[in-house]
């Protein structure tokens, strides 16, 4: 169901969300508007010591600066299974003020769904980064394909990620402390 709604919201710049499913009896899923919700504006400053703390262990540094895309929104919508494991379902709106959205549609690059790229399109652009190949050279060939909304961020989010999945594994290859001869003779 997320995939078939994805096709028709995202495009249109209204992403939804599953904020709740319930699987007892009848089945009954919950959507919400990922705009829902309110914007957390009263967070603290981040005291300096913890981005000095963050980049000596390696960690991208917290920041307060950035703004959120909730604003709020009610529309939200909940379908639920007219018969035990029927397959099918009814489409419910808990109120009239849940049927409509409080701000207009989204840029496909502010929300971060709809640049989601297909599994197979992220194990390919994975081996790309793993190769080498720079980030602009691989956002050319996605536009190319029609993939426009990638964000050259994204893109640099997952080579830093894949980049320490290496590390880690390399990490975890390193250790283990003995199980073999290590290049050493045994006399008996």
């Amino acid at each position: 169901m997320q995939a078939t709604l994805d096709a028709w919201t995202l495009p249109r710049g209204y992403s939804m969300r599953i904020a709740g499913a319930k699987v007892t009896g009848k089945r009954k899923v919950r959507w919400v508007c990922f705009r829902g919700g309110e914007a957390r504006h009263h967070r603290p400053p981040v005291d300096p010591s913890v981005f000095v703390k963050a980049k000596e262990e390696g960690r991208r540094k917290p920041t307060t600066d950035r703004t959120s895309k909730k604003c709020g929104c009610l529309f939200k919508f909940e379908v639920i299974e007219t018969a035990k494991d029927s397959d099918v379902w009814v489409l419910h709106y808990p109120n009239e003020e849940h049927k409509v959205h409080n701000h207009g549609p989204s840029t496909d690059t502010s929300d971060p769904r709809a640049r989601k790229l297909p599994d197979f399109v992220s194990a390919e652009v994975d081996g790309w980064l793993r190769e080498g190949r720079l980030v602009s050279q691989i956002q050319e060939e996605l536009r190319r394909r029609g993939y426009v909304n990638v964000l050259n961020t994204d893109l640099y989010n997952r080579k830093r990620l894949l980049k320490k999945e290496e590390g880690q594994q390399q990490g975890n290859n390193g250790q283990g402390g003995g199980s073999g001869q290590g290049g050493q003779q045994v006399v008996g």
